[in-house]
């Protein structure tokens, strides 16, 4: 049975990283059905025509058609469905995700091109949904469906959640079929846990994976990054969990076997200011995090309040403090259009602003979305229409339409620039890092782009230096210390660094493109070839390569 996953974000998502990339669980999907040995294809449409869509889905003829819809991509989701029933009417179509888990009704009763809806988690329903297709079994007798029955809308039984996150395979241990995917930046957002143990009012999280959290085990999120490196060459990681610090001592195990194992990555995450401590925050920064973000918010106790977030301001300022401690940089996100938020909160959140001094941040207006508290409210008391995302407008619907908004909006950035500013760590910041970690690779790297920014470039070298003398295992001091050789003009030291960086990560893209550009630079053109021509055996499609490709050969005659 010919199985297509497919994906495609709304028109102005197509240019942004993150939107325009898969949906984790659309990775996992796919993983679960190879490993069940189905002909499947993941397939990003995010950069495709619809005419190449249209062409694409001729040639492919799926006898299943398994779409993830969220939100924003609503009416491209739907779009999709459609093409597939024009094309043929005998496509099993069968949508995913947050969106559609929130309106299954809706999508059922009003778009006949949809023929089911997946709800939450759904690596065990797609796999019995596929055998019940093959085998004629009724929709009713596969847990966790919405399907139609005698023209109605109808679910089957709930599905239980998987008690145990370690069974499933790991999305980058077999690729498979696939189209318009670039697996190295998919594969760096990593999700270690299902669910989160706060219930925000805006967030739908809670009703689409469950109450409570579930975790995989440390040794399965390490052993995934130790795989993602050897495979990809990644060093580079996002923890996309909603609370990757709900479980403490899961996270210090995973900090210690990321040192134990040498694997020298770098990452960042997302958190709660009341699920991180000191004594976390450090083995976190000693194995890696370079980055946390935090869900702030507001800076307004009645607006905390409002949104269900269960925090205090002065916990948002305990936890920033003890991340600046650590040296970590600080993201936030923040919201504003809040009901009944005024000119004496958005003071409030500025001044919260200039106290913790993020090195940056977010922030988005209130936007309904479905299966969360927030809109269930509105359409019990404020007479929102249940409906609403039938309209084909908008990624979302923003809860306040007023002027102070787009005000508020831009004093929130405005705050966030200058603390930006502020925030910079300076050398006594990295001294008193140093003192409380120990050796930290990540404070050195972090310490020595701030003296290249500053213009001492000798600085910054004796740095990088003596973190390839204190760790020689470790990639990323070769890689900095190549990247500013070259700009130093030493190409031929910038070459040997990338050199010994690859002998640690020998499918490093970015150090395969380095070198072949600086064989360029050096007239070195069959040196060039070569180095692009074994970054285009890791990934044929990449810009970067395939232009060094074509310079390298050039001159040829």
């Amino acid at each position: 049975m010919k199985i297509l996953l497919a994906y495609k974000c709304h028109p102005e998502g197509a240019e942004d990283p993150f939107t325009s990339l898969l949906p984790a669980g659309l990775l996992s999907l796919h993983a679960v059905l190879l490993r069940a040995g189905h002909q499947v294809t993941l397939a990003n449409l995010s950069g495709f025509s619809w005419r190449e869509v249209r062409a694409l889905f001729k040639r492919l003829r799926p006898e299943v058609l398994g779409v993830s819809q969220f939100t924003h991509n609503r009416v491209e989701s739907l779009r999709l469905a459609s093409l597939a029933k024009e094309l043929d009417p005998r496509c099993l179509v069968a949508l995913g995700g947050p969106h559609a888990t929130h309106c299954w009704r809706e999508l059922l009763e009003g778009h006949p091109e949809v023929d089911l809806v997946v709800l939450g988690e759904g690596e065990a329903t797609v796999c019995e949904l596929v055998e019940a297709k093959a085998l004629g079994t009724p929709w009713d007798k596969v847990a966790g469906l919405a399907f139609r029955a005698a023209g109605k809308a109808s679910l089957s039984a709930p599905r239980a959640p998987i008690a145990d996150l370690d069974l499933l395979p790991l999305p980058g241990e077999a690729e498979g079929e696939s189209i318009g995917v670039d697996f190295r930046r998919q594969l760096e957002f990593v999700i270690t846990s299902r669910g989160c143990p706060a219930s925000c009012l805006f967030c739908s999280s809670p009703l689409f994976w469950g109450r409570g959290v579930r975790f995989r085990s440390p040794e399965s999120v390490v052993r995934e990054i130790r795989s993602l490196k050897e495979r990809y060459g990644l060093i580079y990681f996002s923890f996309r969990d909603d609370t990757f610090t709900a479980n403490r001592g899961r996270v210090l195990e995973i900090c210690r076997l990321l040192r134990q194992e040498r694997l020298h990555v770098m990452w960042n995450c997302q958190s709660r200011v009341n699920a991180v401590d000191e004594e976390m925050l450090i083995a976190m920064k000693q194995a890696g995090c370079e980055c946390i973000q935090f869900g702030v918010e507001s800076g307004s106790p009645q607006m905390l309040k409002a949104l269900g977030k269960r925090i205090l301001p002065p916990e948002v300022e305990r936890a920033a403090a003890a991340v600046r401690r650590a040296g970590i940089n600080l993201s936030v996100y923040l919201i504003t259009g809040i009901p009944g938020e005024g000119e004496e909160d958005l003071r409030q959140t500025v001044r919260l602003i200039e106290s913790i001094r993020p090195h940056d941040g977010q922030v988005s207006p209130l936007v309904y979305y479905p299966g969360t508290e927030l809109l269930a409210r509105a359409v019990r008391e404020e007479g929102v229409p249940s409906d609403l995302f039938e309209e084909e407008r908008g990624e979302g619907f923003l809860v306040r339409r007023d002027p102070f908004v787009e005000r508020s909006r831009q004093a929130m950035l405005k705050a966030l620039e200058k603390a930006g500013r502020k925030a910079v760590f300076t050398q006594a910041s990295y001294a008193a890092q140093r003192a409380l970690l120990g050796y930290c690779f990540v404070t050195e790297m972090l310490c020595a782009e701030s003296l290249e920014q500053q213009g001492d470039w000798d600085g910054a070298l004796r740095l990088y230096r003596g973190m390839v003398k204190a760790e020689p295992d470790n990639p990323w001091g070769l890689l900095h210390l190549g990247e500013l050789q070259a700009r130093m003009g030493d190409l031929k030291g910038a070459s040997r660094s990338y050199q010994k960086a690859l002998q640690l990560v020998p499918r490093h893209l970015p150090a395969l493109q380095a070198l072949g550009e600086l064989a360029l630079a050096q007239g070195d053109r069959p040196g060039a070839a070569r180095h692009f021509a074994e970054a285009l055996k890791l990934d044929p499609a990449d810009p970067a390569a395939l232009e060094g490709a074509a310079a390298a050969g050039a001159g040829r005659e």
